[in-house]
């Protein structure tokens, strides 16, 4: 019978990995000795005479294995992807957002709401907030203001925009100005709308150009976080669901496609009720779009609506275009179009689908 000292005894063969610092353990000595050689791991020093002996590895097999740390550039804080990092930083230069072009001041102000932008394209808006609220050094930014019980309802009304400019939303920082939409979407493209590898990038790019205190405050803000896609605090099913894009508009008499951008829960069981609570008719449909979109669409609750935003075109004869017009050039999961002919609506995944399917 096999005791349990036995295994605890078992001989192996252990090396430094290069990158995180810890003991591998290896099960034959050739294997070792090709991580040592490939250049991954290097040699722990024998005090034997004899560099082949077995070494008896000092790590405990009941303690679960430490995980690597992000890898940390020369500040000690994250270092992001590089080639995400180095995108980001060309098209700062291509579009003089730099400091030598602007000032420092404008630079930096430019930057952070390019900070604030990718946060909120990647649906990261409990974090864009945080953002806000530390770098306007106003911690109340930091709740979310929809949840407030005093919110007026009519979002039309003067009490409505009084009471939205003492909130987060009457930030600066969520305007755009030149160059700072254009550096946000290519981050949260090319890191595939993920929020904390968005904003390291950008936050590279302040680094590199001697603005490390920004830089820090942008980063600092992931910190402590459980999970990295958005806030530590929600589900990742909840994360999925709340944080899926869609693309609602009409289909001409004339086959010609114009639609607009709906932010969250494009999916089509809260879509359908949504639709039909408020779009009745092509007229609904025309308002959605000429308002430059939607935060959501939900039968409970009133349209919040972006009022900016460009429309999507397309052609009905040519719907497979559209569709991956809808995915690419927008990131939107779903499409919801009102075909004026019929006085029905269709819809299709932009993942799978090449035409539309009757939705109701």
């Amino acid at each position: 019978m096999i005791k349990l000292t036995d295994l605890l005894k078992e001989e192996s063969f252990t090396a430094t990995s290069k990158k995180s610092g810890e003991t591998a353990v290896f099960k034959t000595k050739d294997a070792r000795d090709l991580a040592v050689k490939s250049g991954t791991h290097s040699k722990i020093d024998d005090k034997d005479d004899d560099g082949d002996k077995k070494d008896t590895p000092k790590v405990n097999i009941f303690d679960e294995p430490k995980k690597d740390k992000p890898s940390q550039d020369s500040t000690k804080e994250r270092a992001g992807n590089p080639k995400i990092n180095k995108a980001v930083r060309e098209k700062a230069k291509e579009l003089g957002i730099t400091p030598q072009k602007l000032g420092k001041e404008e630079y930096e102000s430019r930057m952070s709401k390019a900070a604030v932008e990718a946060l909120t394209d990647a649906n990261f808006h409990s974090e864009a907030r945080k953002l806000i609220s530390i770098l306007e050094d106003k911690p109340e930014w930091d709740s979310n203001p929809m949840n407030d019980p005093d919110k007026p309802k009519d979002i039309f009304s003067d009490e409505y925009e009084k009471w939205r400019n003492n909130t987060v939303f009457s930030s600066e920082l969520y305007d755009s100005a030149e160059g700072t939409d254009e550096i946000a979407h290519l981050a949260t493209n090319q890191s595939g709308w993920e929020g904390e590898t968005s904003v390291d990038a950008i936050a590279f790019d302040l680094k590199m150009n001697g603005s490390k205190k920004l830089a820090a405050k942008i980063q600092s803000i992931f910190e402590g976080n459980s999970i990295s896609n958005g806030s530590q605090s929600i589900s990742i099913s909840k994360l999925i669901k709340e944080g899926t894009r869609s693309q609602v508009g009409v289909i001409g008499s004339n086959g010609k496609i114009v639609s607009a951008y709906v932010h969250y829960d494009g999916y089509p069981s809260n879509m359908k009720p949504g639709l039909k609570h408020h779009m009745k008719s092509d007229k609904d449909v025309l308002k959605l779009i000429k308002m430059g979109g939607a935060r959501g669409i939900f039968n409970d609750k009133d349209i919040e609506y972006y009022k900016s935003g460009t429309p999507l075109k397309g052609d009905s004869k040519n719907i497979e275009s559209y569709i991956k017009d809808a995915d690419m050039k927008n990131g939107a999961e779903f499409v919801y179009l009102y075909n004026v002919k019929d006085k029905k609506w269709y819809y299709a995944d932009t993942y799978k689908d090449t035409e539309l399917k009757k939705l109701f």
